[in-house]
């Protein structure tokens, strides 16, 4: 049998000097025969913390840390750095080990006889309400719903929103924990440490291992961040959704510094989709459908590629549907009216010809639609290619200074018929209402130029009826026409459907716009507020002058 592992017991701590000496104690209550030591490290506490933690320091395993306050993440990085194990238990200083704890893992680990930097651990644990003293009926692993039989998860598995235990149950190399926690913005994740740096963890090993025993016991005493016990059994207190995508995000950028195969890669960014579809899709316990999605193709089509064409924009969202306009050679308005009315989506997206959108898209936009501001029109940054199809720009709007929050929201009559917030066709989706239906019924008594202008008209009428957002993220590929110049005085003002600049026809946009208003008044009065009828009064008026 080989020589023992030598373990480090990580042990943060902030305020919880009730906890931490029972923690300590059974950390060091251990049957384990090999060599371990207890790092503590205390993170600017201001109750008795320090006193208790002190009174252990006799012990030479022991060793601690005082630092002022820097989270969860810096805690973690602190200990990472003093501990010299093989390995690294964590323990939250609430909770307790069991005393076969690190026996039963060393043996562990000798089983999978895996390479050191490879180990990624999660075993069991029982639950304990501490308000009324007693065990719950259910373990972690039945909480997380991670079957007895299962004796790994992988980046080929299917997406989970927390496979893993609380860190009372987490087994890392040192080499491991210490790489994901160097790159780890702390000040990102001040709380909630663990959630990110197993998924890291995931991605760099490309699976995490069970062992299906309680070595450890995950305490709620009535003071937990993330988790209670109502009625016996554990429900949890942390809602994942609103950091999923600052921890994508980070995931994605820690993917790219990751020496690994491509068939590693592959999967590790096939698994992050798979979140990212998982952490955004509606709970089927509201009984709620997914909004269906229509893609409008304009322009002509034909003779394009097959990585040019439709079929490289199928979307990850499950209902979309894709119609033709069928006329390249009408006014552009025609062509969006033809398509409109042809779809059957409560969403639609128009895409010019050679552009491409993005397997997100759909999923992204709703998204952020569903959880921002309500609009009626929702755009995203582009990727600009050149008419060959090369990249030209990977990230147009956010490196221009233009876009400047992830999340921007412009108001209606918040900008006049002269100004153009909006990024290409193919970046932005409709919601279908009321307004755009006797829009697109009325196109051929508008002037010429109106027609030939139809996204810059319909996209003035959603922003000035139902308000704008503009998200930071690049979901859609735009090819450059022909001979067009690449800077941002060209790409800043609204084109044609050839990639032409677009003169807008604002006189005309007026006159119309006063027509359609007082034709269509029963339409408007319906669906808008007496308020946005003052406004749109003097907000027209001061177009025309």
């Amino acid at each position: 049998m080989g020589q023992a592992p030598r373990f480090s017991i990580l042990i943060c701590n902030f305020n919880y000097g009730d906890f931490v000496g029972q923690a300590l104690r059974s950390a060091l209550d251990q049957d384990y025969s090999g060599p371990f030591e207890v790092v503590v490290v205390d993170d600017g506490s201001t109750d008795h913390s320090r006193a208790v933690i002190e009174g252990f320091l006799s012990d030479t395993r022991v060793r601690a840390v005082f630092q002022e306050n820097q989270g969860q993440s810096g805690a973690f990085w602190t200990g990472a750095r003093v501990a010299t194990g093989d390995y690294v238990c964590l323990l939250d200083s609430d909770d307790l080990f069991l005393p076969d704890k690190l026996t039963r893992v060393a043996q562990k680990i000798a089983e999978l006889a895996l390479p050191t930097d490879q180990v990624f651990l999660s075993h069991d644990l029982r639950v304990q309400d501490m308000v009324e003293g007693v065990p719950i009926e259910q373990t972690w692993f039945d909480v997380i719903s991670i079957a007895r039989t299962t004796a790994r998860h992988t980046l080929s598995s299917p997406a989970h929103s927390f496979p893993f235990s609380v860190p009372v149950g987490l087994v890392l190399s040192r080499s491991l924990l210490e790489g994901v926690l160097e790159a780890l913005p702390c000040w990102s994740f001040p709380y909630g440490t663990d959630a990110v740096l197993c998924m890291a963890a995931l991605l760099q090993t490309g699976q995490v291992h069970y062992l299906h025993e309680a070595l450890g016991i995950y305490r709620i005493h009535g003071n937990n961040e993330f988790g209670s016990v109502v009625d016996g059994r554990y429900l949890p207190k942390f809602n994942p959704a609103p950091r999923a995508p600052k921890t994508l995000r980070f995931l994605s950028e820690w993917l790219d510094l990751l020496d690994q195969p491509p068939p590693q890669r592959a999967l590790g960014l096939g698994y992050l989709q798979r979140m990212e579809h998982y952490v955004r899709r509606l709970s089927a316990t509201h009984n709620l459908q997914e909004p269906a999605v229509s893609v409008g193709l304009l322009g002509d089509w034909r003779g394009l590629s097959a990585d040019q064409g439709p079929s490289a924009s199928l979307q990850s969202h499950g209902s979309v549907h894709v119609v033709e306009a069928d006329a390249p050679d009408l006014p552009e308005l025609e062509q969006m009216a033809r398509a409109y009315e042809a779809s059957t989506g409560e969403y639609f997206v128009y895409l010019r010809a050679g552009d491409r959108l993005d397997r997100e898209f759909a999923e992204r936009h709703l998204a952020n639609r569903q959880r921002g501001a309500l609009v009626g029109v929702s755009c995203n940054d582009v990727r600009l290619a050149s008419a060959q199809g090369s990249l030209v720009h990977a990230d147009l709007f956010r490196r221009s200074g233009a876009w400047k929050e992830p999340l921007q929201y412009i108001a209606p009559f918040s900008t006049s018929l002269g100004e153009w917030p909006a990024p290409p066709l193919s970046a932005c989706l409709f919601r279908r209402n009321a307004i755009l239906d006797r829009l697109f019924a009325n196109r051929t008594a508008m002037p010429t130029a109106l027609q030939h202008a139809g996204f810059w008209l319909v996209f003035q009428l959603q922003l000035h009826t139902a308000g704008a957002l503009r998200i930071q993220e690049t979901l859609s590929t735009c090819r450059l026409a022909d001979g067009a110049a690449a800077h941002y005085d060209y790409l800043s003002g609204p084109t044609d459907l050839h990639g032409k600049v677009l003169q807008p026809p604002v006189a005309d946009a007026v006159a119309w716009l006063g027509d359609f208003y007082r034709q269509e008044q029963a339409v408007f009065q319906d669906w808008l507020s007496p308020t946005w009828h003052q406004r749109f009064a003097h907000w027209l008026a001061a177009q025309g002058a």
